[in-house]
Parts: structure tokens; sequence; C-alpha cells
């Protein structure tokens, strides 16, 4: 038997794609977090989120953010537009959980590395990524 240099090819490519494709079984995020920072001490962060699986084909979108304005009162500020979501984020790594109603009532939970990247001016710094639910509990 004679194995030919395409089928040989083929038969990598294919193996390789295998190995590339499985997705969570639960869903991912696809993930933006936003920061800027200004000399008079102002400071925001803003992360949105949209939240896929075979339940949710369309999403859960999720925004939060935080407001630091040192001429204000409070001078702090934050929150989310979903109560079911949150997240963590220490300047490398993002910690995402959310509750779902479907296809049963269960927390999810996921992180991924992710480095902000800084605008021309440095004030602004922006990144975004992928998260995979690595856990669940009902």
């Amino acid at each position: 038997m004679q194995i030919t240099l395409p089928l040989l090819a083929f038969a990598f490519t294919t193996s390789s794609l295998a190995l590339v494709l499985p997705r969570s079984q639960y869903g991912s995020w696809a993930v933006s977090v936003s920061k800027s920072a200004y000399a008079n001490g102002y400071q925001s962060q803003t992360v949105s989120a949209n939240f896929t699986s075979d339940a949710y084909p369309t999403g859960i979108v999720s925004t939060c953010k935080y407001v630091y304005n040192p001429m204000a009162e409070p001078h702090e500020s934050s929150g989310c537009d979903n109560e079911a979501f949150s997240y963590e984020y220490d300047g490398q790594t993002i910690k995402l959980q959310q509750v779902l109603e479907q296809p049963s009532k269960q927390t999810v939970f996921g992180d991924a590395p992710l480095t902000l990247k800084s605008d021309t001016v440095g004030r602004t710094f922006s990144g975004e990524t992928t998260v995979d639910v690595s856990s669940a509990i009902a």
C-alpha cells in the first residue's frame, strides 16, 4: 500500500483541525475591556461580554461600567446592566461568572488571559478575548 503526499497532508490537516475545533459544551463569552485614566484622577473601565451557547444562540450581552471621578460625589460608581453576570479583571486574567436559566438553572464560570493594549496617547487601553466556560454548578 502506498500513501501519497496529498493524502498524508490531508490526514495531518484534518487531525490538527480536530484538535482546534472543540469548544466548551457549555458555551463561551466574547469579551472586551476598555480602561481610561487621566491626569486629573478620572478613571473608567467598561467590560462588555456576549455569552453564546446552544441554548442561547443569539447571545446574552452584559455590560459593566466602573467610574472614578474625583470631582463628583460619590467619587466611585459601578454596576452591570445584567445582575446575573459578574467579572473580575486583575490586569492579566479576566474571570467571568453568569447565572443561566436554560437548559436548566446553573451558574457558569470561565477565565482567560487578557492583555490590554494602549492607544497612541497612553490614556486608553483595550483588549478582547474569548472565554470558554470551564465549569458549571446547578
